[in-house]
């Protein structure tokens, strides 16, 4: 019998493409499944940036509201079942691996992808557990993702940004098509985006769906939250939260929109492992941050320049690596000098920049104080080693990055 670890190594090598947009494969084997609706109520979330904060908030407002949900985001930072939450907390490796083998024997001839399988597993999962609501991040664009293969009560799109450009365009206004393609014809929409496309204000009008749009029916302005609700605005004085205030806002008014007791208390303090996550080890602090694009990589860069004007007389260090499609250029710029040394390298993947790339690019950036090490733990050590107690490390680029570091630090925050 196939372990979990048996089971990814499998579902890596099914199909001869390890990214493979398209709905055609994975829709007909979740049809086979009858997952396509796999609860009372389906959320699904696209966007750029603040997805997995969004998801978090919102999984968070139903829980304190009493209901029963499952909640599906990725990549995992440490482990896999981290992609598959029931109320809070991740389902078992025995309850994934019976979700694989229902896929594997529902699929007969069809080839899945890796996340495809990761994506019908956590709709099997959902499915059996008979849940009020089933909060699904999307994986990469929106049009073409797997997880769109569903029928959502309500779609949400987060900041549109930069990214995976071979994949979903090299244009805002492209990048918007594809995220809008998880807009279903007159199903309600939550646009929370500051200054969405046009392609997606498009495909509103062109599919005559309902929505609400940040700064207009809804937001977050420095300390007040506000929402609407049945037509009202209604408006907490909650202060500033950690995670992104769009996405705690789009979740205040999607449980608005679904007629969910307002109940704002706990979002101000809600955290998110990876997502400017803040480690202490010992007399050490840490800033853990999976931001990988430039808009991401900004509001980081904002975080460690008020850090640094509390602290003055400190330094920021950085342990940085990145997946070579990503715009490192930009991502340099948009950090703009926040880190004073970068200890680089990368993680075990094909797809990862070598440390010594990354210092390359450094340098003829202007920025020459850096190092590479063959490993992360080999630069996180030398990192904590070059740094006093009063100095800050920060933990960024890739989910692996900040998921080998937690590793290495014994750190399992899902435990």
């Amino acid at each position: 019998m196939r372990t979990l670890a048996d089971w990814l190594e499998y579902i890596g090598q099914v199909h001869p493409v390890g990214w493979d947009l398209g709905l055609d494969r994975v829709s007909r084997v979740a049809e086979r499944l009858g997952v396509c609706h796999p609860a009372n109520l389906v959320v699904l979330a696209a966007g750029t940036n603040g997805k997995g904060s969004y998801c978090e908030a919102l999984n968070h407002l139903a829980l304190n509201a009493g209901l029963t949900v499952g909640l599906t985001t990725s990549p995992h930072i440490q482990h896999f079942s981290e992609r598959i939450r029931i109320q809070g907390r991740p389902v078992d490796d025995e309850v994934i691996v019976d979700a694989f083998n229902q896929i594997e024997a529902a699929r007969a001839e069809i080839t899945l992808t890796y996340f495809e399988f990761s994506s019908l597993a956590a709709l099997v999962v959902f499915q059996a557990a008979d849940l009020d609501l089933a909060i699904l991040e999307v994986g990469l664009g929106g049009r073409l993702d797997a997880m769109n293969v569903v029928t959502p009560d309500v779609s949400v799109i987060l900041p549109i940004a930069m990214d995976h450009e071979h994949y979903l365009g090299s244009t805002r206004e492209a990048i918007g098509l594809e995220k809008a393609g998880i807009l279903r014809e007159r199903v309600p929409a939550i646009i929370a985006d500051p200054d969405p496309p046009q392609s997606v204000l498009n495909e509103l009008k062109k599919l005559d769906v309902p929505n609400l749009q940040l700064g207009r029916d809804f937001g977050w302005d420095d300390e007040r939250l506000w929402w609407t609700s049945s037509a009202d605005q209604m408006e907490a004085q909650i202060g500033k939260p950690r995670l992104p205030s769009i996405s705690l806002a789009a979740a205040m008014q999607t449980s608005a929109m679904l007629y969910w007791p307002p109940a704002p208390e706990g979002l101000l303090d809600l955290t998110l492992v990876g997502r400017q996550y803040w480690v202490q080890y010992g007399d050490r602090t840490l800033l853990m941050d999976v931001a990988h694009n430039p808009h991401a990589i900004a509001r980081l860069s904002r975080t460690l320049r008020a850090w640094s004007n509390l602290h003055p007389t400190s330094k920021v260090e950085g342990v940085f690596g990145v997946y070579r499609d990503k715009a490192l250029t930009e991502m340099l710029q948009a950090l703009g000098g926040a880190v004073t040394f970068f200890h680089c390298s990368q993680v075990d993947e094909a797809r990862a920049l070598p440390g010594a790339e990354i210092v390359k690019t450094l340098h003829a950036n202007g920025l020459q104080s850096a190092a590479s090490y063959p490993s992360f733990t080999e630069a996180l050590a030398a990192a904590l080693g070059h740094t006093a107690s009063s100095d800050l490390v920060v933990v960024f680029g890739s989910f692996p990055v900040v998921g080998e570091s937690l590793n290495y630090l014994g750190i399992h925050p899902f435990d």
